[in-house]
């Protein structure tokens, strides 16, 4: 939710490669295909990276930036060239969600993560969706209030695992540092999950 309110700093910033892809005639949908494979290749790469291997989660950071990027392409692109359309606003929000389970899990399977957390994880980041689409489904609009938005998720996602690959340092004694965040993302998804629901359950009984 704190990124949130740069939403429109950040469409203002896609405009410029938004016009490129228009001119190489790129279309919002292969953008958004795009963003899901670079998002495959982050979950490998944290999947495979352990204490012997942190320049892996540098990689995997970077090809989550990208997928950010191309998430929030893809709508510009969209709106510029006046192709928004239902399907393609549905293609983006299944894509978005193959996207998470597939970063979340790589994280999980990771000698550096934990399956336990990487599923609460999973979990508090699909009902957080949910309960933002949800309310937009019953006509109160989309729902992004809580404390851990998507945009915050991404921005942690790209922060954490690159300061543990260039700093060496994997964790603070027993604890590592993906674990904490996993375990971040588990507790902070649920609350938000529960945060979007009680808002909609107030709008809903007004």
């Amino acid at each position: 939710m704190v990124l949130e309110r740069y939403r429109a700093g950040w469409e203002a910033t896609l405009l410029a490669p938004a016009r490129t892809a228009q001119r190489l005639g790129i279309t919002p949908d292969v953008l958004t295909i795009a963003s899901f494979v670079f998002a495959l290749g982050a979950a490998v790469c944290f999947a495979l990276a352990d204490a012997a291997s942190l320049w892996l989660l540098l990689v995997g950071a970077a090809l989550v930036c990208v997928n950010a990027v191309l998430d929030g392409l893809d709508g510009r692109l969209a709106r510029l060239t006046n192709t928004s359309s239902r399907r393609g606003d549905y293609l983006d929000h299944v894509v978005d969600r193959y996207s998470d389970a597939v970063i979340l899990l790589g994280l999980a399977l990771s000698p550096l993560g934990s399956l336990e957390w990487g599923l609460f994880a999973l979990a508090g980041t699909f009902l957080t969706s949910y309960m933002g689409t949800q309310a937009q489904a019953l006509g109160l609009g989309r729902n992004y209030a809580g404390w851990l938005g998507r945009a915050d998720r991404l921005a942690i996602l790209i922060v954490v695992p690159a300061l543990v690959a260039v700093t060496g340092q994997v964790g603070f004694g027993p604890v590592s540092f993906i674990v904490a965040m996993l375990a971040y993302f588990a507790i902070l998804g649920n609350i938000t999950a529960l945060q979007r629901f009680w808002s909609g359950w107030r709008q809903l009984r007004e």
